[in-house]
């Protein structure tokens, strides 16, 4: 994102009038609540103009508006399974209620993913920041952070792994790295599963249910 756009973002969301701390707060909660959903690209500019992103371009721009109050940032990956969403045991995840067609796709086929987030060095501490899932959301079962102190570690939006990929800068290259070395048959099934998942909730959100 070039430094003008960023800088609109930043006076437009009223982050430059408020105290440092409340800043990185504000960051937070303006972009996570930008609706998840897919719309082709991990651009940060097109998730802003588009309101509208998955966990990558929210990542991206999060990190972006972080770096314009003078935080060091670094992008993060982990890998996810997205059967988690409904069976994992815990109760933070896998509440999410999905329709019979998504479930079926869960039951059928190893859906593997990789979870982009964000660290902020803040304090002497890198910090986990995760802006995917937008608060009307959590209706459906969705796991986001509310009420962030704004120094603290998250926990994570989807279920993570130990793989976890340090990316520094280059977190758009090491996402298509990473899902461009998966078999073919689980690059089409991430693919579809991601596609059935957004419209599903796109379709929610046109009948004003969430």
């Amino acid at each position: 994102m070039n430094a003008e756009l960023r800088n609109k973002i930043l006076t437009d969301w009223e982050i430059f009038a408020l105290p440092p701390d409340q800043q990185i707060i504000k960051i937070f909660e303006k972009v996570r609540d930008i609706p998840f959903g897919s719309i082709d690209s991990r651009n940060p500019a097109d998730i802003y103009e588009k309101n509208k992103g998955t966990c990558s371009g929210k990542s991206f721009l999060a990190r972006d508006l972080y770096k314009g109050i003078g935080l060091k940032t670094k992008d993060m990956i982990c890998l996810q399974r997205w059967k988690d969403l409904i069976w994992y045991p815990d109760d933070r995840y896998g509440l999410v209620t999905l329709p019979g067609e998504l479930r079926q796709m869960l039951e059928q086929k190893e859906v593997i993913d990789f979870h982009n987030y964000v660290r902020i060095f803040i304090d002497s501490t890198w910090v986990t920041v995760d802006v995917t899932i937008d608060l009307p959301l959590r209706k459906l079962g969705f796991y986001t952070t509310e009420n962030w102190d704004g120094k603290s570690d998250m926990p994570l939006c989807f279920v993570g792994s130990h793989k976890v990929w340090d990316c520094g800068d280059n977190g758009m290259e090491k996402k298509a790295e990473l899902t461009n070395r998966l078999p073919e048959h689980i690059r089409d099934a991430r693919h579809q599963f991601l596609i059935s998942l957004t419209g599903w909730l796109d379709g929610l959100r046109e009948k004003g249910e969430v």
